[in-house]
């Protein structure tokens, strides 16, 4: 049986707490429930919507976890997500028979444990501490896990998505690699408004000898884009 813990690094800063807090927080949880990590997963790169089944380290933990093996998390909220990722993560480990340990929630929230009295707080406060960990993906959650998508594609140098820009083709690896027929088209573009063409007549000149569709203001907004480029 393994006992791993498991750290998040928001890449958005919004919700960061420093590698060493979180390793100490668990290390101390861990001694609270006679366990020692036997190791700890570092997840960076990733905002805080993003599921944790799409994030690197979450999926690879998930992947590699078996029965009776141990997740421990300094704060609900690194993997909860909102209420339907939640109910997924905790289906799944329920299943392999792995336990989440929670220190926020001080418990076991994927398998039956022993049940802590509490004389006075009651679970008050941990319906509020649940509540507050599945409201995290409400506000703007769609929009965050987007953009930190498309920062982790560009970071790759791939292409994060849209129309593919003209002179360029998408490879097999996600990357855009430039295409030789469409560079000397904007070559030749560049060349005859330097010519002083219009931007009309040089659509009329592709079309009529390249059979290019382009209407006179997509020649001119290709022509300004490669120019500042080449500047």
């Amino acid at each position: 049986m393994t006992t791993i813990g498991y750290i998040f690094l928001d890449e958005n800063r919004d919700t960061l707490i420093p590698l060493e807090k979180q390793r100490q927080s668990l290390e101390k949880y861990a001694q609270k429930l006679d366990l020692s990590c036997d190791e700890l997963l570092v997840e960076q790169f990733f905002a805080l919507p993003v599921p944790f089944l799409e994030r690197d380290e979450g999926r690879r933990l998930l992947e590699s976890v078996k029965p009776g093996d141990t997740i421990l998390v300094m704060e609900a909220r690194w993997v909860l997500g909102n209420s339907q990722n939640a109910l997924s993560l905790i289906r799944m480990l329920k299943n392999k028979e792995v336990s989440l340990f929670c220190a926020d929630l001080d418990g076991n929230i994927s398998l039956p444990s022993p049940r802590k009295l509490q004389a006075t707080e009651g679970i008050a406060s941990l319906v509020y501490k649940v509540c507050e960990a599945l409201s995290c993906a409400g506000s703007g959650g769609h929009g965050a896990a987007i953009r930190a998508g498309k920062a982790r594609l560009k970071r790759a140098g791939k292409h994060t998505g849209g129309p593919v820009p003209f002179g360029w083709m998408l490879g097999a690896d996600g990357r855009l690699k430039e295409d030789a027929q469409q560079q000397k088209c904007i070559e030749e573009m560049i060349r005859l408004k330097d010519d002083r063409w219009s931007y009309r007549d040089i659509a009329d000149k592709m079309r009529n000898n390249r059979g290019l569709k382009l209407s006179h203001e997509g020649v001119r907004r290709i022509i300004i884009k490669n120019r500042k480029k080449k500047s």
